[in-house]
C-alpha cells in the first residue's frame, strides 16, 4: 500500500517539483497551500508524513507544527521542515520546537526521496525493539546521511552518538564502549575497513560489533574484505535501513550473550592517540585495491554528473539571461545576442542557430562559432527547408543522425552543415509554430537525453520569451492606441468649458478636467466627486440643501439619467456662488450594469443673470409701456385743466383790476393752489414717461439736473420719512447717454441710500445729491448717504449679480449691477466709499457730450403775435382742442377731431400758417396724416407741428426721429404755446 505525504508550501512550482520526484518513487502526495487547508487534510487524510514549508500566508511553519502535534496522531507524525537559508537562531528553533528533520532548499530530487523515505514508518514487520537500549557509534561523513540514520535507529530504540569519520568513531566508541559500531564504508581519514581492523587491535573495543553500511561497495570481493578485516556484515543501505536493523539484531543479540558489555570507561579530558596495529599485508593490499576502485567508479560518477551539471548549468545561464534580457528592454534579437553564444559554449555546444517564424517567413540567426557558415546556407538550412519546415511542424526534437529519418536526407544535411550531430527543437507557443533551435558539433554526438533536453528546455524558454515579447508588443501597441484615445478625449475634455466629473462604480473620481477644477474648486487629485456636499450645494430654490443621495454622479451610479438639473454651489467661507446646469448619465458595460458615471456641469451663472434681468427688463418694459399709455391718457385732460386753469387766471386777474371792490383774492389763491397742483401732476407724468421708454436705447445730450430732479421726484416719499435731502448742483455739461437708462441708474442708488437709512429721525440723517465737473472734464454725480455703511468684504463684492444683503425677497442682487453694466457701457464708471456706521457716497463718472458746453435753460420769454395767422388744430380729444383754440384766440383757429376732415379741407385747397397735430389718434393717426398730406400737399406737411402726451410706441419714436418737424409735448403752458405760434406765424 502507497504511503501519503503532505506538501505544505505556497509556491506551486516548488509544491509540483516535490510531487514529481515523490510520486516518481511511488508515494501518495497531497498539497496544501496555506495552513488552514493543511489543517483540513491532516483530519481527514491518512498521512505519513508532512514536508512543511516555514513561511506561508496565513501563519508560520512553527505555529502550524505546533498546532499538528495537538491533533490525534499528530505526535507521533514525522514532520519535517523546508525552508530555504535560515538564521542561525531559526536553525535551533527548528530542532527545539519538534520537527523532525530539515530540508534545505534547493534540494536535488534523489535526495528528496532519499530523506522522505529515510523518515517514512516502514510498512514491513520489523524487529522487536530491545527492551534495554542499545548504545551506538554512527559513522559517516556525510552529515545528511549520518543524521538520517541516526534519527531511523533513535525510532528504533538505540541510544546514538554521532561521529564524522573513522578516526572519531574509535574516540567515541572508547569513550562510550557502545554496543555496536555502525560505519560508512568510504570516509576520509580512516574508512570503514580502516575502523574494523582498529578496533579488532583495540583490546578493550575487540569485541564490539561493527556493522558497514554502504551504497557503492555491492560486489562479492567486498564482502569477503569486509569479514577478513573483521565486520561482522557489510549491509546494503536502503532508506528505511531495514538490512542495517535486522544485522543490528543479530550481532547485538550474539554480543549480549556472550556477557555484559564492558563497563564504559571514563572520558578522558584529553583527546586519546589511536594506535593501528596493520594485519596481514594481503588484507591490507586488497583494502586499497577495492579503495582504488571505488575512487575511480567515483570519478566515472562524478564525471557524468559533472558534464549534466554543465548542461543544466548552460540551462539556467539561458533560461535567466533570456529572461533578464526581455525584462530589461524586451528587444528579443538583442536579447539572444547577449546570452545564446555564451551559453552554447557553456554547454559544450559550438554551433547553433535560431530560426524565427514571422507570418509565412522564416529568417535565421547564427550563433557560437557558425561564421563557417554562410547566410545563404543556413537561411536556407544547407539546401534542405523542407527538413526544416517538417520539424518545425512536428513539435517534436529532431535528433541528427537518428534511425528514424531518411538516410540520404540526414546526410545531406549533415554533410552540407559540416558537422558530426544535430539537434532541432521546435519553438512554440498554444500549439503555434513559431520556429526552431538548433545546436550543432562537428566533434561530439548530441544523441543523449540530456543534450535534447538541454534543448528543449531552451527552445521553451525561448518560445515563452518570444510569446512574452509579442505579448508585450501587442500590450504596448493597444497602450500607445489607449494613450492616443485617452490625449484625444482628454485634449476635448480640457478644450470644454463646461466642467466635467467621471468616476467608478465606487464613486472615486477617475477623470476631471482643468474647468471642473476651475468652476468646482475641487483638487485635481482629488478621490471624492462631490464638492462641498456638506454645506455649500443647494437645489434651485437657494435655500434647501442638497443631499448626497441627490448629487448627479450618485444618481447616475444608481443607473439614472439626470437632465438640466439646476444647482446653486456656495463655497461655505464665502457668500457667492455659482448656477450649474447639470447632466450626467451612468457609464454601463453590455447595456446593463453601472461601471461609473459622468456628469458635466455648465457655469450658467452669468445666464442665470441675464434671464433674470431679461425678466426684470421684460416686466420694466411692460410697466413702461403701460406708465406710456397712462401718461397719455392723463396728458389730454391735464393739458385742459391747466390750460383753462390758466385762462381763467388771467381772466380773474383783469376782473380784480376792472373792479377793484370784488373781493377775488382767495378766489384767485384757490385758482393758483389748483394749478400748482395740476403742475405736479405733469412733472409725475413728464418722469413716468422718461423712465417707460425701457425699450428706447438711442444717445443723445442728456440734462444732468433735470433727470436727477425726475429721479428724485419717483422715490422722494421714501426719501423724506428717513433724511433730508441736500441739493449741492453745480452748472455741468450735458452728456452722451440714453435719458431713460440714465434716469434708471440715479432712481436705484438715490433708492439704496434712502433704504440705508431707518425711518423716523429724518431731520438726524442725510441725502446729499451732488454734481461737478472733474479736471478732466468729465461730469461727476455724487450720491451720498448718512446710513449703516459697509464692511471692506461687502464692499468688494456689490456689483456682483445676485450678491444683496437685504432681506430675502426684498432685493434680487442684480440693481446694482445693471447701474454698473449701464454706466461702462456708455464709457463711464461707479465708484463707492463707505465707512460702517458713517454712510455710503457713490460717485458716477460720465463723459461729457462733444461740446462739453453747460446745458443752458430753456427760454421762456414771451414772443408777442405779429400778424393773425391761420392755424389748423387736430385732437382727438375735444376738450383739448377747445382748450388750444380757446388760448389761441388771436388767430384764425379751425380744429377738428377726426384727421380724415383735415386731410379732406387742404386737399380742397385751403392752407394755413401752422397746423397742431395729435401724433397718437385711434382713426387716423398723426403720422398717417403726414403721410397723406406728403402726397396732397408737401407744402402744408412741412408747418405740421405734432403734440403729443407721449409716444409710447416704437413706430411712434422711429417716425418722430425720421421727420423734421417739431414737436410739443402735452402738457405745455399756454404761454409757451403763444409764443411758440406766434414765432411761427411770425416768420412764415
Amino acid at each position: 500500500m502507497s504511503q501519503a505525504v503532505l506538501v505544505i508550501d505556497d509556491n506551486p512550482i516548488t509544491r509540483k517539483f516535490v510531487r514529481v520526484a515523490l510520486e516518481s518513487d511511488g508515494l501518495v502526495v497531497h498539497e496544501a497551500a496555506d495552513g488552514a487547508t493543511a489543517m483540513a487534510m491532516f483530519r481527514d487524510q491518512a498521512l505519513a508524513l508532512v514536508l512543511l514549508d516555514l513561511l506561508l500566508p496565513d501563519t508560520d511553519g512553527f505555529a502550524l507544527l505546533a498546532q499538528l502535534r495537538a491533533l490525534p496522531g499528530g505526535v507521533d507524525m514525522p514532520v519535517l521542515a523546508f525552508s530555504g537559508l535560515l538564521a542561525p537562531s531559526d536553525e535551533a528553533r527548528v530542532s527545539s520546537v519538534g520537527f523532525d528533520d530539515m530540508v534545505t532548499k534547493p534540494v536535488e530530487a534523489s535526495r528528496l526521496v532519499q530523506i522522505v523515505r529515510g523518515h517514512l514508518p516502514s510498512i514491513e514487520p520489523m524487529p522487536p525493539r530491545p527492551l534495554v537500549p542499545r548504545t551506538l557509534v554512527i559513522a559517516d561523513d556525510d552529515a545528511v546521511q549520518r543524521k538520517l540514520v541516526g534519527i531511523r535507529l533513535q525510532r528504533a530504540g538505540f541510544a546514538v552518538t554521532l561521529a564524522a569519520d573513522g578516526e572519531e568513531a574509535l574516540q567515541r566508541a572508547r569513550e562510550t564502549r557502545p554496543d555496536a559500531i555502525v560505519s560508512d564504508v568510504l570516509m576520509p581519514r580512516l574508512d570503514g575497513f580502516g575502523l574494523c581492523i582498529a578496533v579488532r587491535n583495540d583490546p578493550v573495543l575487540s569485541t564490539t560489533p561493527v556493522l558497514l553500511i554502504t551504497n557503492s561497495y555491492l560486489d562479492s570481493e567486498d564482502q569477503a574484505l569486509a569479514a577478513r578485516a573483521g565486520a561482522n556484515a557489510l549491509v546494503v543501505r536502503t532508506p528505511e535501513l531495514k538490512d542495517v536493523l535486522l544485522a543490528l539484531d543479530r550481532t547485538v543479540g550474539m554480543a549480549a550473550s556472550k556477557g555484559p558489555a564492558h563497563p564504559p570507561r571514563s572520558r578522558s579530558k584529553k583527546t586519546q592517540q589511536i594506535h593501528i596495529t596493520p594485519l596481514d599485508p594481503d588484507v591490507e593490499r586488497e583494502r586499497m585495491r577495492r579503495v582504488m576502485n571505488q575512487l575511480e567508479r567515483q570519478v566515472a560518477l562524478n564525471a557524468g554528473i559533472n558534464q549534466r551539471y554543465a548542461l543544466l548549468s548552460a540551462e539556467l545561464s539561458v533560461l535567466s539571461g533570456i529572461s533578464s534580457a526581455v525584462a530589461t528592454q524586451r528587444d528579443l534579437r538583442t536579447a539572444l545576442d547577449q546570452v545564446l553564444s555564451s551559453c552554447f559554449d557553456a554547454g559544450g555546444i559550438s554551433l547553433g542557430a535560431l530560426y524565427l517564424r514571422e507570418g509565412k517567413e522564416t529568417r535565421a540567426l547564427r550563433y557560437g562559432a557558425s561564421e563557417a557558415w554562410t547566410a545563404a546556407e543556413v537561411d536556407g538550412f544547407f539546401g534542405h527547408p523542407q527538413f526544416l519546415e517538417d520539424a518545425m511542424a512536428s513539435q517534436t526534437a529532431v535528433v541528427l543522425p537518428s534511425s528514424a529519418i531518411a538516410l540520404a536526407a540526414e546526410a545531406a544535411v549533415l554533410e552540407q552543415s559540416r558537422t558530426r550531430s544535430i539537434i532541432i527543437a521546435p519553438l512554440g507557443h498554444q500549439g503555434q509554430p513559431m520556429g526552431a533551435l538548433m545546436l550543432a558539433s562537428r566533434a561530439a554526438d548530441l544523441a543523449s537525453a540530456d543534450r535534447t533536453a538541454f534543448a528543449l528546455a531552451v527552445a521553451g524558454q525561448i518560445s515563452l520569451a518570444l510569446a512574452l515579447v509579442r505579448s508585450f508588443d501587442d500590450k504596448d501597441k493597444s497602450e500607445r492606441e489607449a494613450q492616443s484615445n485617452n490625449a484625444v478625449l482628454r485634449s476635448i475634455l480640457e478644450s470644454m468649458g463646461d466642467g466635467v466629473l467621471v468616476c467608478n462604480e465606487r464613486g472615486e473620481l477617475t477623470h476631471s478636467n482643468g474647468a471642473a477644477v476651475e468652476l468646482l474648486g475641487i483638487d485635481a487629485t482629488a478621490k471624492v466627486a462631490e464638492p462641498w456636499l456638506s454645506s455649500g450645494l443647494y437645489r434651485a430654490d437657494k435655500s434647501t440643501p442638497l443631499s448626497a443621495d441627490e448629487f448627479p454622479l450618485r444618481r447616475a451610479l444608481r443607473g439614472e439619467s439626470v437632465s438640466g438639473v439646476e444647482i446653486f454651489a456656495r463655497a461655505p467661507e464665502s457668500a457667492d456662488g455659482l448656477w450649474f446646469n447639470v447632466n450626467a448619465r451612468p457609464l454601463t458595460h453590455d447595456g446593463a450594469v453601472v461601471r461609473g458615471a459622468v456628469a458635466v456641469f455648465r457655469d450658467i451663472t452669468a445666464e442665470k443673470a441675464s434671464r433674470v434681468q431679461l425678466l426684470v427688463s421684460d416686466r420694466m418694459a411692460s410697466l413702461g409701456t403701460l406708465a406710456a399709455g397712462v401718461g397719455h391718457e392723463i396728458n389730454n385732460p391735464l393739458m385742459a385743466v391747466l390750460g383753462n386753469l390758466e385762462m381763467a387766471l388771467d381772466e380773474v386777474a383783469e376782473l380784480a383790476k376792472a373792479n377793484p371792490g370784488l373781493r377775488l383774492c382767495e378766489l384767485v389763491d384757490e385758482m393758483r393752489d389748483a394749478k400748482e397742483a395740476a403742475e405736479r401732476v405733469r412733472n409725475i407724468v413728464r418722469d413716468l414717461k422718461l423712465f417707460s421708454r425701457s425699450d428706447d436705447e438711442a444717445r443723445g445730450e442728456v440734462d444732468i439736473e433735470r433727470t436727477l430732479e425726475s429721479s428724485i421726484r419717483m422715490v422722494w416719499n421714501e426719501i423724506r420719512h428717513r433724511a433730508r435731502l441736500v441739493r449741492v448742483y453745480t452748472p455741468v455739461p450735458r452728456v452722451q447717454a440714453n435719458e431713460s437708462r440714465l434716469g434708471q441708474v440715479f432712481l436705484n442708488i438715490i433708492m439704496n441710500a434712502a433704504q440705508a437709512i431707518p425711518e423716523g429721525r429724518a431731520n438726524q440723517n442725510e441725502i446729499r445729491i451732488g454734481t461737478s465737473v472733474a479736471s478732466d472734464g468729465r461730469v461727476v454725480v455724487e450720491i451720498g448717504d448718512t446710513g449703516a455703511g459697509m464692511p471692506p468684504d461687502t464692499l468688494r463684492r456689490i456689483f456682483t449679480p445676485f450678491f444683496t444683503t437685504k432681506p430675502i425677497g426684498v432685493g434680487t442682487g442684480l440693481g446694482l449691477a445693471i447701474c454698473h453694466q449701464l454706466v461702462t457701457a456708455i464709457g463711464g464708471e461707479i465708484k463707492v466709499s463707505s465707512v460702517v456706521g458713517w454712510g455710503t457716497t457713490f460717485s458716477i463718472v460720465l463723459p461729457p457730450s462733444s461740446d462739453g458746453t453747460p446745458a443752458a435753460p430753456v427760454p421762456t420769454a414771451a414772443v408777442a403775435a405779429g400778424r393773425r395767422g391761420k392755424i389748423l388744430i387736430i385732437d382727438d380729444e375735444v376738450i383739448v382742442a377747445s382748450t388750444i383754440r380757446r388760448a389761441l384766440g388771436d388767430h384764425d383757429v379751425t380744429s377738428f377731431t377726426d384727421a380724415h376732415d383735415a386731410e379732406a379741407l387742404i386737399a380742397s385747397g385751403h392752407r394755413f400758417d401752422l397746423i397742431l397735430c395729435d401724433l397718437m389718434m385711434p382713426t387716423v393717426t398723426g403720422m398717417d396724416f403726414y403721410e397723406a398730406i406728403i402726397e396732397i400737399a408737401p407744402d402744408q406737411a412741412e408747418r405740421i407741428v405734432f403734440i403729443t402726451g407721449g409716444a409710447f410706441t416704437s413706430q411712434a419714436r422711429a417716425f418722430l426721429d425720421r421727420v423734421p418737424n417739431q414737436r410739443l409735448e402735452k402738457p405745455f403752458e399756454l404761454e409757451r404755446l403763444r409764443s411758440f405760434v406766434n414765432a411761427r406765424v411770425r416768420g412764415s
